[in-house]
């Protein structure tokens, strides 16, 4: 039986209790060695049907933290196996699971702000969401009773820098004053003029509201049309291709690929 038949199985199996279910699936996957092939093609399924377990209605002893930290292990999941439309849903749940909810234990609030860097990660050209979950971080980091000053400058910093690149201060303006008194004038000044955007150019319109809004619909077609086609050496370009066509065809987005925004870098 694989390994996947197994996690199948231990599903279904009615006289286990789900705490029961849920560690004999985690024991399975760490039973393989981290960096082989069996773990990559298991994680997804792994962290799917720890997450369904979670979820069942008649599971008491869900804890918030077990939740928010199999969502954060799914999207990695996720963006491993090229899957980043599917990233965005756990994202949202993760926000309004966190939106409004007091914690006052340490350890908890830790967690929390390791699960947000973990899914902000992978959750690619989703700048809005990205600043949503930066600042329940930097709000979460702050209630501690000895808070992080590097996870609140870093909070502050990438809240300040996708605020400029896509030109929405929804999640900035409540908190510039406190940033400013945190990180300087200068310094927030000096983000502002010149935010990060990674070692690459990127084009800005993957920072626009309107690309935000259809990319994971795009992504999915992308996937779709990549079917049964293997990954290998300049791959890149064909799915770059793809993507640039979908968004001019469908949806009147001009985007310029990593390629054309950085001429003088070899991708393969």
């Amino acid at each position: 039986m694989s390994v996947i038949e197994k996690i199948a199985a231990i599903e279904q199996d009615n006289s286990l209790s789900v705490n029961d279910k849920v560690a004999q699936i985690v024991a399975l996957h760490q039973g393989l060695d981290e960096y082989s092939d069996d773990a990559f093609r298991v994680s997804l399924p792994v962290y799917e049907t720890v997450r369904r377990l979670l979820l069942e209605d008649n599971y008491e002893g869900c804890h918030t933290s077990d939740l928010l930290m199999c969502n954060s292990l799914l999207a990695e999941a996720y963006a491993r196996n090229r899957k980043s439309w599917l990233i965005t849903p756990l994202a949202q749940h993760t926000c309004d699971m966190l939106t409004g909810a007091i914690v006052d234990d340490d350890e908890t609030l830790k967690m929390i702000a390791a699960v947000i860097d973990r899914m902000c990660y992978v959750l690619y050209e989703h700048p809005r969401m990205s600043m949503k979950l930066y600042s329940l971080q930097y709000s979460f980091e702050k209630s501690r009773k000895e808070p992080n000053e590097d996870t609140l400058k870093e909070a502050a910093e990438n809240i300040i820098s996708l605020a400029t690149l896509s030109e929405c201060d929804t999640w900035y303006a409540p908190l510039k004053e406190e940033f400013v008194a945190l990180l300087g004038a200068d310094m927030v000044r000096e983000i502002e003029n010149n935010p990060y955007t990674g070692n690459l150019k990127v084009d800005p319109v993957v920072y626009t509201e309107a690309y935000e809004t259809v990319i994971d619909t795009v992504n999915e077609e992308v996937d779709r049309r990549m079917e049964g086609e293997p990954y290998g050496m300049g791959m890149c370009f064909e799915i770059w291709s793809i993507k640039k066509e979908i968004l001019a065809s469908k949806y009147d987005i001009e985007w310029r690929t990593p390629s054309q925004m950085n001429p003088r870098v070899h991708f393969d």
